[in-house]
């Protein structure tokens, strides 16, 4: 029987129709791009091409929500995906305790120290996670006279619609107060400075900037929120003015919660928390610089939302973000429709939104002109680094003889061996303390600390399904335990030989995903685990 020929190869247009097809996958999924990719070569050229990346960013025009990034108290900054199959999975690499700021036009603010939240920043950290580029740099020299703190990052490239705006020029806005006054000043990367500090003086006292909600920018304009009264910090960090605006004025008996945000006309915009509903209100500047509020629709959210806070907004698609105990719920502005998007169990979420196509991650941007600079780290070079570490100390196993600090390996000891006697509230308690010194001794991408994350991260596992706990506390234990073991699989992911050590933890992933109902991610964790076996055997 002779064989069957060769298929035909493609004509100019089945590929222009293959290509027009492959430009609808949808960008808040940024996985069917890259599966597409291995399906054959020619898909795989096609797909990493330059000119293909440019017409899908072009053609969906609005970047998507790709996912939230969490100052999260065991892993520090974590990043939660919108989509359980996005191949988007960054990690800092910095072993320091890092706290994130904002995240705009695919940049990441971030600061240290943690170890209080009223502490000025000591050093700021602009990341770039899809380009793999970081800067670090000191605040403004008022910073340390301050006692609350927040900044924004902003790409400066001129011209730039910022569907790919990685690696270029970028500004940080850095804002302080201290009670009586406040403070602001503009840090570029192409001069590698600080500008003047603009100053105002509020009439109201206990200026207090808060820390943990929206920054909005219109047009050259940021807006700052209060934690006391209506007060609105305003800053044109063009002109480098600093003034003070005030919210709608709103008579209740008490003060009421009020979040900023950007409305879906572009304009800025407030939510006032009433029960279980949230008011809208839109503001107008006059000419002469006065402002005017108008009440805009009630959101019913209803009374199991009646607890959330508003941590963001999507330009451009008209939705907001709010937290609650249940996970993140996206609202929409215009049919006022309430829809939950991610269990994220925790107290900071912060929306990260960009396009992440194969193009880019095949073709990383040159770094901007800070990146020569003698204050600037660069994140493949940490990375690097790290493993050249890794190379040193083994493949990460961890047995009693490699550990330096006693007392962590006598609580991962203890841990270990009460999960064998299904003491898993001991042994979670064990193992937490266990992997707090081993990270603060060797740092958290170390790999002498891979075992502690994946035992502690299955402990936490089976103390939620033994239902020791109420509902609540087994999400946030399940939670936790993925964020654990994903901490495991990126560390042995750099790891040669640790092929059995995988698939175990592909394995753990896909149940902690059956126990949180994502059986999308299950399976995938569980298709991961096989090919890993496959190859082993």
């Amino acid at each position: 029987m002779s064989p069957s020929p060769p298929p035909a190869p493609a004509t100019d247009e089945a590929r222009a129709e293959e290509e027009e097809i492959l430009l609808r996958l949808p960008p808040d999924d940024p996985g069917c791009l890259f599966r597409a990719s291995v399906v054959c070569k020619a898909w795989r050229s096609l797909l990493t091409s330059s000119n293909f990346g440019s017409r899908y960013r072009k053609l969906h025009r609005i970047p998507p929500l790709l996912g939230f990034f969490q100052n999260h108290d065991t892993v520090r900054v974590w990043f939660e995906p919108s989509s359980p199959t996005s191949p988007f999975l960054p990690m800092h690499p910095d072993h320091r305790e890092l706290f994130v700021l904002d995240c705009r036009h695919g940049l990441v603010l971030l600061r240290t120290p943690i170890n209080n939240e009223r502490e000025a920043a000591e050093s700021l950290i602009v990341w770039d996670p899809i380009g793999r580029r970081q800067w670090e740099f000191p605040p403004p020299e008022f910073a340390a006279k301050i006692l609350y703190d927040n900044a924004v990052v902003l790409c400066a490239a001129d011209g730039c619609n910022h569907l790919d705006c990685h690696g270029g020029r970028f500004l940080v806005v850095y804002v302080g107060t201290e009670y009586s006054f406040a403070n602001a000043s503009v840090f570029s990367s192409e001069t590698r400075a600080w500008s003047p500090v603009a100053s105002c003086i509020p009439h109201e006292p206990n200026l207090e900037i808060a820390g943990f909600q929206p920054k909005v920018l219109v047009g050259n304009v940021l807006y700052f929120n209060c934690i006391l009264g209506s007060i609105i910090l305003r800053f044109d960090y063009i002109r480098l003015e600093l003034s003070i605006v005030h919210g709608p004025d709103i008579s209740m008996p008490e003060t009421p919660t009020s979040y900023i945000l950007k409305t879906e006309d572009g304009v800025l915009g407030c939510a006032i928390k009433q029960e279980s509903s949230l008011r809208l209100w839109s503001m107008d500047t006059a000419p002469d610089g006065s402002v005017a509020w108008t009440q805009g629709r009630d959101i019913e959210l209803g009374m199991s939302l009646v607890k959330h806070n508003v941590i963001g907004f999507a330009d451009g698609i008209g939705v907001f973000y709010l937290r609650t105990d249940s996970g993140i719920f996206t609202v929409d502005f215009n049919s006022g429709r309430v829809k939950n998007t991610h269990p994220i169990i925790g107290f900071n979420a912060i929306p990260y939104t960009s396009f992440y196509t194969p193009d880019q991650v095949r073709a990383i941007t040159l770094p901007s002109t800070m990146a020569s600079s003698s204050e600037s780290e660069n994140v493949e070079a940490a990375q690097d680094e790290e493993g050249d570490r890794w190379e040193e100390v083994g493949n990460g196993e961890e047995e009693g003889g490699q550990l330096e600090d006693q007392a962590s390996q006598e609580l991962f000891i203890n841990g270990s061996k009460a999960f064998e006697e299904r003491k898993f509230v001991s042994s979670v308690d064990f193992l937490c303390r266990s992997l707090e010194l081993r990270v603060a001794h060797h740092g958290k991408l170390s790999p002498k600390c891979s075992d502690t994350y994946y035992r502690y991260g299955w402990a936490l596992l089976r103390k939620a399904q033994a239902r020791i706990t109420s509902n609540l506390y087994q999400l946030i234990d399940l939670d936790l335990a993925w964020k654990m073991l994903h901490v495991a699989r990126v560390i042995l992911e750099k790891s040669p030989g640790s092929t059995r050590e995988k698939v175990k933890i592909f394995v753990a992933l896909a149940k902690v995903s059956m126990q949180r109902d994502f059986g999308c991610s299950s399976f995938v964790d569980f298709l991961n685990s096989v090919l890993e076996t496959n190859r082993y055997v």
